[in-house]
């Protein structure tokens, strides 16, 4: 097995106690935004836009988390109303209401799963699950097919 110089030096420095310098590369943040869907004195309703629209992938839609929040409770205290929903950029628009509020980021792991799913479905079934009305009627009307 080979070691290389630079791994020896920084192990010698970290035991010597001497700094060390590294390059650290930048990090891209996520591309994460929020829609602020519906506000009122006790309630927040928002949208957490984890994809924009890439035409490169086939792919012209926006796809979003849905979240809801009393506005008094901690922010560990949120229902997720849809772990994904695929909306039109018109959609989107129509959803958004002007007032702002404060809006929290979760982790993703139920969009990314959800995401993947709707990936791997054939191209007319992703078509049929577009929302083009609003985000909440979207999400309503999704409640009210189930079971």
């Amino acid at each position: 097995m080979r070691i290389s110089t630079g791994v020896i030096l920084l192990a010698v420095a970290t035991i010597l106690g001497a700094a060390v310098f590294a390059r650290a590369d930048a990090v891209k943040p996520p591309d994460v935004s929020t829609v602020i869907l519906s506000l009122s004195p006790r309630t927040v309703r928002w949208a957490t836009v984890h994809k924009h629209p890439e035409p490169a992938d086939h792919d012209l839609y926006y796809h979003v988390e849905v979240i809801e929040k009393e506005r008094a409770s901690p922010p560990w205290q949120f229902k997720r109303l849809a772990a994904h929903v695929v909306v039109t950029a018109d959609a989107l628009d129509r959803s958004r209401v002007r007032p702002k509020a404060r809006t929290y980021f979760y982790k993703d792991i139920e969009f990314r799963i959800a995401y993947r799913a709707w990936r791997a479905q054939p191209l007319m079934q992703q078509e049929a699950g577009v929302c083009r009305t609003t985000i909440l009627e979207c999400v309503d009307a999704a409640d009210n097919m189930r079971p």
